[in-house]
């Protein structure tokens, strides 16, 4: 009896030990971003916007989305202490891990609009996801799941005119998708 214990208790020694050394599966990613910007070339809602209402304090989501669309979103909320400078400022960044086509972005910038919380503010009617790998990495991704080929900017602030509302800035060690949706842009 005395030895069937010891086994055992080897048994699940060695178990327990083997599950530590094994990789661990990975975390599915939220993949929100590939259900609101389906075609990232195009990138534009029909109508409607996702922004940041800092006299809300609160994520306002007028496009037609999925339940866990809209929860993926909502709870950016949480990440985000809004600070509002009269005028026109940035859109507001928000560090938060997810999927887009492939690769993995590790923040989301988002419009930010308030009338009243500090003096009124407004940023562009743009969208950022920072990815912290390669240009070429994050066009090839897209492009293979998608078919649609991004420009890619340098991110040294020297780059041609593009017209698509969607583009890849290369900042050599890292790279940012851009989705513009302003006007005349």
């Amino acid at each position: 009896m005395l030895l069937y214990s010891t086994i055992q208790g080897v048994v699940a020694t060695l178990l327990l030990s083997t599950t530590a050394l094994l990789p661990t599966s990975r975390v599915a990613a939220d993949k929100w971003a590939e259900q609101v910007f389906p075609d990232p070339l195009e990138c534009a809602f029909n109508e409607g916007t996702i922004a940041y209402y800092a006299d809300e304090n609160a994520i306002n989501i007028t496009i037609p989305v999925s339940d866990a669309v809209r929860a993926s979103l909502k709870a950016m909320e949480s990440k985000i202490s809004s600070a509002c400078t009269p005028g026109n400022m940035p859109p507001i960044d928000v560090a938060v891990v997810g999927e887009f086509f492939g690769s993995r972005y590790n923040q989301f910038s988002l419009p930010i609009y308030a009338r009243e919380v500090g003096g009124g503010c407004m940023s562009p009617y743009y969208y950022r996801f920072s990815f912290p790998e390669k240009a070429t990495t994050l066009h090839d991704n897209i492009l293979l799941r998608t078919g649609r080929d991004l420009k890619v900017r340098s991110g040294s602030g020297e780059s041609e005119q593009i017209d698509d509302r969607g583009w890849i800035t290369d900042h050599g060690d890292h790279s940012v998708y851009v989705c513009n949706m302003e006007e005349g842009f």
